[in-house]
């Protein structure tokens, strides 16, 4: 008897679906999400997609490697034309090498950077790499936890900005990661701490597992659309709900998807929702956001 109703159940596609429904249910939104984004890393998490990200810039610019991340990451806003003008000007102007910036009048501007800005920036690098070497070495200076590291530097930064001059344009470049997502502050930690075929991993300091995920237009969109945050804004508050989203799914290295999910709103046009544009997307088998597969 119980075989047969095992055999009936099986050759019943609706009971079957019932049943796959129902199991679902009880699964949490990351555990459901997770087979998707696991298969988006093996297949976009890969240094041919760089040139799609502003990582490109430590990928192709020679030179010191923590210096030319920090400096792309600071200055990654705007559009990608506007911002690979200023970077390839920047670089050209001031080298590559912090143990070559010097301090001399400068031209160059960048939307919210005036030339004084821009100065400050250099001179404040310039400062930090002759007192503690590197980065990270200032970040291990600053504070004990990666989080309250990251806090002093910001600090830090924008109280020696403005003794070489440095005014809102130059405050910009460090948002307050107390207060906001700091997106462009956490993607070079990303860069730097993550070791895989897109992150360096050069410092070697702090742990993968203390990362923060980097909520950009699209991590938001795709965050807000799914329910996970009640709005889009790039807040602390939401920062630490979509961290907190893909630390259930990987607790060791809640940052690993970050540069996967975005390549489907950056290189494909993803929306993270159901739209037309799913019909011919090749991740809709087994795309957890759209209705087309189901």
């Amino acid at each position: 008897m119980w075989n047969a109703k095992i055999s009936i159940c099986s050759r019943n596609p609706d009971r079957k679906k019932a049943q796959e429904a129902k199991t679902k249910e009880k699964m949490t939104k990351a555990e459901r999400f997770r087979p998707f984004f696991e298969s988006l890393y093996e297949k976009y998490n890969k240094a041919e997609y760089v040139g799609t990200d502003p990582i490109v810039y430590p990928y192709t610019v020679k030179g010191n490697t923590e210096f030319v991340a920090f400096c792309s990451s600071c200055f990654a806003y705007g559009n990608v034309k506007a911002i690979q003008g200023f970077l390839m000007s920047f670089f050209s102007e001031f080298g590559t090498e912090p143990s070559v910036l010097e301090d001399k009048p400068t031209k160059l501007y960048y939307r919210f950077q005036k030339p004084s800005d821009v100065r400050a920036f250099i001179l404040t690098m310039k400062e930090l790499y002759d007192g503690y070497g590197s980065i990270e070495q200032a970040f291990a200076s600053l504070g004990g936890s990666l989080e309250e590291s990251l806090v002093n530097f910001v600090i830090h930064m924008k109280k020696r900005g403005a003794a070489h001059g440095g005014k809102n344009g130059y405050n910009f470049l460090f948002a307050d990661p107390v207060k906001s997502g700091a997106k462009r502050l956490r993607m070079f930690l990303r860069w730097m701490v993550r070791k895989d075929q897109v992150d360096f991993g050069i410092w070697k300091n702090y742990d993968c597992k203390d990362l923060h995920f980097i909520i950009d237009t699209h991590i938001l969109r795709f965050a807000y659309k799914n329910g996970i945050i009640k709005n889009d804004s790039g807040t602390r508050k939401n920062l630490d709900t979509v961290t907190d989203f893909f630390r259930q799914m990987n607790p060791d290295d809640p940052a690993k998807y970050d540069f996967a999910v975005s390549r489907l709103g950056i290189a494909f046009g993803c929306t993270y929702g159901a739209d037309e544009k799913c019909i011919s997307c090749a991740e809709k088998d087994l795309c957890p956001f759209n209705e087309v597969s189901g």
